[in-house]
């Protein structure tokens, strides 16, 4: 049996939450798009040296236009 991963981006203050399941510092909007955003997906790692900032970040789950986002290693 073989386990599919992918690479995603998405807003780097999310990494928190994702591997420890620490949501200080986030609010409900951001927790609840975070979770939509990953929806069948389990966040294996983050990347953080694949940080960029993008004036796009909506596209990636963001709650505002402009963030920093990195990439996450996913089983999806």
């Amino acid at each position: 049996m073989s386990i599919k991963t992918d690479i995603v981006e998405a807003p780097i203050h999310w990494k928190a939450y994702l591997i420890n399941g620490d949501c200080s510092g986030m609010d409900e909007e951001q927790i609840e798009a975070c979770d939509k955003y990953f929806a069948g997906m389990q966040v294996l790692d983050c990347n953080t040296e694949t940080e960029r900032f993008t004036n796009c970040a909506d596209l990636f789950g963001s709650t505002s236009q402009g963030d920093t986002v990195c990439e996450y290693t996913v089983v999806v």
